[in-house]
């Protein structure tokens, strides 16, 4: 595998003021990056997302972390596919690495800039199932009600032939299947131990599905829940916890269609992990929804077709 992980993604909006009032009451840190609007968690080295202005909402670019000593070879695989490479970065994108469009029109960045560490989570011990870890201490009257991200985890995309983005993002940028949900989803995975940190969902036409960024705690999911309904974004799925990488999951619907998810306790995978294609629900335990849920709202591709 070349890639460690994802280090970012790129939407194109027309509102970015919106954009900004969104992704901070999500918990993200934003700032003026060459006319766009660039976004992190607190306490990290690099910007996880750019969101630069357009007509609509697009999928714009990924950017990947990728291993130093397989940088030249992924760059080699993508030309030897007739793809252009090259080092300037699209309009009003400030990343660093090479730059090469998928062939289905997404900007993927990569770069051997280094995924980094994130900040450590507070820790207040659990009192169950024998663990006895908080005594004599009311440390939940002390916990902070307002958590903010981690890191950046995963991105799921759609596009037209899940199987051969697949293809191409195992075979060219390095990633490895990690499971998939027949007919529906394929996970991806880096070096970096994540289930995945990428994502193809089956669609009608490219589009971008959601991003997910880590939290400390189921905890640390309920209270950045509830800031973003008091804040008036109530358009949501969760909590639950997923029955593919067992995270749970806490979703809230952007401005213009897409997803944000809060996730905490993924799978950690290996060399050894087998990738699987299940057949099963997409939740072990979550709210109850009707049967076309997923397909008609969750996974319904609202992004417009790409000219």
């Amino acid at each position: 595998m070349s890639i460690n992980g994802l280090l970012g993604f790129g939407l194109e909006v027309p509102d970015l003021a919106a954009a900004e009032k969104f992704y901070r009451t999500f918990g993200l840190e934003t700032g003026a990056r060459a006319g766009a609007l660039a976004m992190r968690s607190p306490g990290r080295g690099h910007d996880e997302g750019i969101l630069v202005e357009g007509p609509v909402k697009r999928l714009h670019h990924l950017a990947f972390s990728v291993d130093p000593s397989e940088y030249e070879a992924l760059l080699a695989r993508a030309a030897a596919r007739g793809l252009r490479v090259q080092d300037e970065p699209p309009k009003g994108v400030v990343r660093d690495g090479a730059w090469f469009r998928d062939p289905w029109g997404t900007w993927v960045n990569v770069s051997m800039e280094p995924l980094g560490n994130s900040r450590r989570a507070q820790d207040l011990g659990v009192n169950t199932g024998g663990r006895t870890e908080r005594v004599d201490e009311a440390l939940w009257q002390e916990v902070d009600r307002e958590p903010r991200p981690l890191r950046l985890g995963h991105v799921i995309i759609y596009n037209t032939d899940m199987l051969e983005t697949e293809r191409f993002y195992t075979e060219v940028a390095g990633l490895r299947v990690s499971d998939r949900v027949k007919g529906r989803i394929t996970f991806l995975a880096g070096t970096n131990g994540d289930h995945h940190c990428f994502g193809i969902a089956n669609s009608t036409h490219r589009g971008f599905q959601h991003a997910s960024f880590e939290v400390a705690s189921i905890d640390a999911i309920g209270f950045g829940a509830a800031r973003m309904q008091d804040q008036g974004y109530t358009d949501i799925y969760g909590p639950g916890r997923h029955a593919v990488a067992s995270n749970l999951f806490f979703y809230t619907r952007d401005p213009w269609g897409s997803w944000v998810e809060y996730y905490a306790d993924m799978d950690k995978i290996t060399d050894d992990w087998v990738a699987r294609d299940w057949d099963t629900l997409p939740v072990i335990w979550g709210p109850h929804v009707g049967p076309t849920f997923f397909r008609d709202v969750l996974f319904n591709n609202l992004e417009a077709k790409p000219d």
